[in-house]
């Protein structure tokens, strides 16, 4: 298991790598914005992979955003993917223990956008 992580003020971009066999690329990356945050998952690099969403949140304007740093760009994302940060580390210390995807965490295949 590789971890990564990048930490600028109130943001954060954390990467935990699987790497339980030599072609095992799946991977997982958290991105902080103080204490809200969202996940993406990959299969292998490459893949669109899967992102998460808050069941919870609710909202007739789509177009509310939160800005997110990754890759060193600030990007906004939409406040449907944001969960709290708490919940983003323990998905991605549970990424890192178990090997899986948290199923505690609402997944959006990006595949079908």
């Amino acid at each position: 298991m590789v971890i990564d992580s990048w930490e600028d003020g109130q943001y954060k971009e954390i990467w935990v790598y699987s790497e339980e066999t030599e072609n095992d690329e799946r991977a997982m990356c958290g991105l902080i914005n103080g204490d809200w945050g969202w996940l993406n998952y990959y299969n292998e690099e490459g893949d669109v992979g899967l992102s998460s969403r808050n069941p919870d949140y609710i909202s007739t304007d789509d177009n509310k955003m939160m800005n997110f740093i990754i890759n060193g760009e600030l990007d906004p994302y939409p406040l449907s993917y944001v969960l709290p940060a708490e919940q983003i580390m323990k998905a991605l210390n549970y990424f890192e223990k178990y090997h899986k995807l948290p199923e505690f965490i609402t997944w959006h295949d990006d595949n079908f956008d």
